[in-house]
């Protein structure tokens, strides 16, 4: 039992550091959102509806897949969306086309 205590906690302690490590580059890759452009919309996961933020700002999502804390989308309006409850709104046209999505 003690092994798999320090394997598990050396996983977790990795994980922490990879995240860490790789949170600031991919802010400052992204920058702000433009109006009319892919944005990332990071939502608290106790958000119960995040199209609501999004349509608030003009929005409409984007791409086949919605994660439980981020949403791709459209904004008109990106500065609303942060006012209305998002945690961030990144811009996202690199994101978008890897996912596949066209963005308009």
């Amino acid at each position: 039992m003690r092994r798999s205590f320090f394997i598990d906690s050396y996983l977790v302690g990795l994980l922490a550091v990879l995240f860490l490590a790789t949170l600031p580059v991919a802010l400052m890759m992204s920058g702000p959102a433009q109006a009319g452009r892919p944005a990332l919309v990071v939502v608290p996961p106790w958000t119960d509806d995040p199209g609501r933020i999004i349509a608030a700002a003009g929005g409409r999502e984007i791409g086949l897949v919605a994660a439980p804390m981020a949403r791709l989308a459209v904004l008109e309006r990106p500065a609303e969306a942060v006012a209305g409850g998002a945690w961030a709104v990144l811009d996202a046209t690199a994101l978008a086309s890897l996912c596949g999505s066209k963005g308009g």
